[in-house]
């Protein structure tokens, strides 16, 4: 069995959360669930004139919301905790330092801004459609 790095799987899970790379890297059997929503909402939103404003927007953003999510959570756990999820029986032992801290903080950072410009526009869009 491979070691798996926690700060890199946080970073797979931020840079990639909504494809599922980091639920592939980790071992997770359902990782291709956010890739499949993913790639269903994406010819959903091509050639639509206001993209943002359409429901496969806000479908295709859960996942990738949820991989801000999960990235803080896999920064933000303990070592032992993570090893023994996903390094069982390894050798090798996870020593995160300022490397998660910083995936976390990043993390924090981007995902707000996201979360928030995805609930204006959800806000502005039913609002635009009941007046």
């Amino acid at each position: 069995m491979r070691f798996r790095h926690k700060a890199f799987a946080a970073l797979l899970a931020f840079v990639a959360g909504a494809l599922g790379a980091h639920r592939f890297y980790l071992g997770q059997r359902l990782g291709w669930l956010p890739l499949a929503v993913t790639l269903a909402m994406l010819p959903l939103l091509v050639g639509v004139r206001n993209w943002y404003q359409s429901p496969a927007f806000f479908v295709l953003m859960v996942p990738v919301l949820t991989g801000f999510i999960e990235a803080l959570v896999l920064a933000l756990m303990p070592d032992e905790r993570f090893d023994a999820r996903f390094n069982p029986g390894g050798g090798r032992r996870n020593d995160s330092g300022w490397d998660a801290v910083l995936v976390a903080i990043v993390t924090l950072m981007v995902g707000t801004i996201v979360l928030m410009t995805t609930i204006a526009l959800a806000v502005q869009t039913l609002f635009g459609y009941t007046v």
